[in-house]
């Protein structure tokens, strides 16, 4: 990095608003009744006391699975599997186990490990033996009613399992009944499955539940009760419920109204393995008459069912177990995302384009002359694109709680969209339909074989149809900490975002997008000015990303709305330049025109880097310009999401900082913390320059830690 300069005759302009401002907002964190009481007995593993600390989501897994669901060392593969998948969809997993006379919320590797080598050696835990495994401080794995215990102190109110207990059949005569079942009518704990097995007496485990007062959800599509490996039971769940966020809507209902019973949400089996569920069933069938025979019940009837029903059916119903076990963690960590938002996690908003890219490359050379006269063979390649949705993906990739707001046409295209946003785990509740004729807009480009854009069409009309009505019942539901909003999106969503953002002071931040669109963010100040009588609109956007050719044309457009007053002086320029020979004068001249307008500029230089404006941390109304030294990429694949990943990585960074704006509504960063933001950036930006994806699925949290 360069020497930083200091520019005195550069004036900024504080922010004033119509509304006053919430200095903060609150921070949840949702520890039960008893957890002071019981505290010496909980020990917290760092990262969930810091999501909780944080109001951020939490998911707690069972122990008995590892314990005694499957050999080791599978069982701990699964088990780091299966946190992974909470991890990647948004939560913190939890794993739960009693060690030496702790209950442990949060286990680390050595922890799992001891466990998995442990297998049946650990106590099954449920409420009734809790006390007795604390006291002689055994090794104990926690069942369904464990669990849910042991997350109830905690605070955390989504778990995720494989199966619940039930009502046995003959439980007229045995009394065999899961103490699952009246742990979810006294502990409210959200329990995702894949509903109860089907050797139970699932009639009679329905009605208990519903004795027990506890809701039972089949979540998505199906509205029948599942019955593990088989997605439908022939009995009806009392409720279904589509999306994670209606479930989450419906699990603070029940604690806002101060219900202590839990919720069962019943997930299906993946529907690839309920094909092999007639075999399945008939193997439980077979080990529950050798279970009578050899008088096996209680506690250890489980385990040795799922042993006996692997066997039988060579592995099969084993992997079909581990797939369902993942699928609820799925689930339960977008249930757990969606229901911290509604107290306190604050998420990044991302408002902007989503589109199919159609590319079409021709095998051979061919006359450029004749290209447009007839059909050639080639290659054609449909992938999700827009800038918008190629941002958010990224963010979310590198670990940020994201939601994403665009438009899509109901039509093939857009459920595509949506899938494939679905498919990696984003919040896609957001996302909006204009109805009519709107069409998902589509990028349809003919490349020659060297990968010269030969001619393109570019259906985009849908981006300009964003509502903004639902741009603000958005910032009410999520009061997000970060916005990102790219250039595709009308004057008017981005004028309405960036109003919204002072209310919940939201650290914003503009992607230009292209040369024509990048002046939107200048018209939507403008008519802020006019229409909302804010003679000064400096400070609504805190953030820009634009390429040198934006650069330059937002600093003309910004002297012709009146929005700045004057160039900087062409002395302090030149003197500027010289400090900065990796910079030219005109992309400092363009800089320092837009600084009073804009106080941190991540401006893009491509294979020259990029350069850093942001404000003096003594004196935020004078800038500091520097340049960052460019990453080479070993190769280039692909070059169309590079940018979009480097403002995905800033997006990401900002929420992950927690960023905050203060009263003045100067960001809480400092020229260090700005420059390293834009390094990690240009490493995500490498990454994708380097896959055939415009978004490299190789972008991951760990790029984003400290260097």
């Amino acid at each position: 990095m360069s020497g930083i300069t200091r520019l005195s005759d550069i004036s900024c302009r504080r922010l004033a608003l119509c509304h006053a401002l919430p200095k903060t907002l609150p921070v949840y964190r949702s520890y039960s009744m008893f957890s002071n009481a019981l505290s010496p007995y909980i020990k917290l593993s760092s990262s969930v006391e810091r999501a909780l600390d944080n109001g951020e989501p939490v998911v707690a897994l069972e122990s008995t699975i590892i314990s005694h669901g499957m050999p080791y060392p599978q069982n701990v593969e699964t088990a780091q599997q299966v946190e992974r998948i909470v991890a990647d969809n948004g939560s913190t997993p939890a794993t739960v186990a009693l060690i030496d006379g702790k209950i442990h919320v949060g286990l680390c590797e050595s922890e799992l490990d001891l466990l998995g080598k442990a297998g049946k050696t650990a106590v099954k835990t449920s409420r009734r033996d809790m006390a007795a495994v604390l006291s002689q401080r055994l090794l104990g794995a926690t069942t369904v009613s464990g669990t849910m215990i042991a997350a109830h102190m905690a605070g955390i109110r989504i778990f995720a399992t494989g199966g619940i207990g039930g009502v046995h059949r003959g439980a007229e005569l045995t009394m065999d009944v899961s103490a699952d079942l009246t742990e979810l009518g006294r502990t409210p704990v959200a329990v995702v499955c894949a509903g109860a097995k089907s050797i139970l007496d699932l009639p009679k485990t329905l009605e208990y539940l519903e004795t027990q007062g506890v809701p039972v959800i089949a979540f998505g599509k199906e509205k029948e009760f599942p019955a593990f490996f088989r997605p439908r039971s022939g009995l009806m769940a009392p409720w279904n419920l589509e999306t994670p966020e209606k479930v989450a809507a419906l699990t603070r209902s029940s604690l806002d109204i101060g219900l202590k019973s839990g919720i069962v949400v019943a997930v299906p089996i993946p529907e690839q393995y309920a094909e092999d569920a007639k075999e399945f069933e008939q193997a439980i069938s077979a080990a529950v008459r050798e279970s009578e025979i050899k008088g096996i019940n209680g506690k250890e009837s489980t385990p040795f069912l799922l042993k006996r029903v692997a066997e039988l059916t060579g592995g099969s119903s084993l992997a079909a177990n581990i797939a369902l076990v993942k699928n609820n963690a799925m689930v339960a960590s977008q249930i757990a995302k969606s229901l911290s938002r509604t107290h306190g996690a604050r998420p990044l908003l991302v408002i902007g384009g989503a589109a199919i890219d159609v590319t079409a490359r021709i095998d051979a050379a061919v006359d450029a002359k004749h290209t447009l006269a007839t059909s050639y063979p080639g290659t054609v390649h449909t992938s999700v694109g827009g800038v918008g949705q190629n941002i958010s993906r990224a963010a979310h990739f590198l670990g940020a709680d994201t939601v994403l707001i665009a438009a899509l046409g109901r039509d093939p295209y857009g459920s595509s969209v949506k899938a494939a946003l679905k498919d990696i785990g984003m919040d896609t509740s957001f996302l909006q339909y204009p109805g009519g004729s709107a069409r998902t807009a589509v990028h349809n480009a003919l490349h020659a074989h060297n990968g010269d854009l030969i001619a393109a069409v570019a259906d985009m009309e849908i981006n300009g149809m964003v509502s903004a009505q639902q741009i603000k019942e958005a910032f009410a539901k999520l009061a997000p900490r970060v916005v990102g909003i790219d250039g595709n999106v009308s004057t008017l969503v981005i004028s309405t975002a960036m109003m919204a953002a002072t209310q919940t002071r939201s650290c914003v931040v503009f992607e230009p997008t292209s040369v024509p669109k990048c002046i939107g963010v200048l018209s939507a100040l403008s008519f802020i000015k006019r229409s909302e009588a804010i003679l000064d609109v400096s400070r609504l956007v805190h953030i820009i990303t634009p390429n040198e050719i934006e650069l330059q044309r937002m600093a003309e457009v910004a002297l012709e709305l009146g929005l700045v007053e004057t160039m900087p002086l062409a002395e302090t320029v030149e003197e500027m330049a010289h400090s900065h020979y990796t910079i030219e004068a005109s992309i400092i001249r363009d800089a320092l025109t837009l600084f009073p307008l804009f106080p941190v500029q991540i401006i893009k230089l491509g294979e020259k880097g990029a350069a850093i404006v942001s404000p003096s941390p003594k004196t935020p109304t004078l800038p500091l310009i520097r340049s960052i030294r460019p990453l080479k990429p070993s190769l280039i694949i692909n070059s169309n999401g590079a940018g979009d990943s480097m403002v995905g990585a800033v997006l990401a960074s900002l929420l992950i900082r927690k960023v905050q704006i203060n009263a003045e509504g100067h960001i809480d960063l400092g020229p260090q913390e700005f420059d390293t933001i834009v390094n990690q950036a240009q490493k995500a930006s490498i990454l994708s320059l380097e896959s055939s994806m415009a978004i490299s699925e190789k972008l991951e949290p760990g790029l984003l830690k400290e260097d």
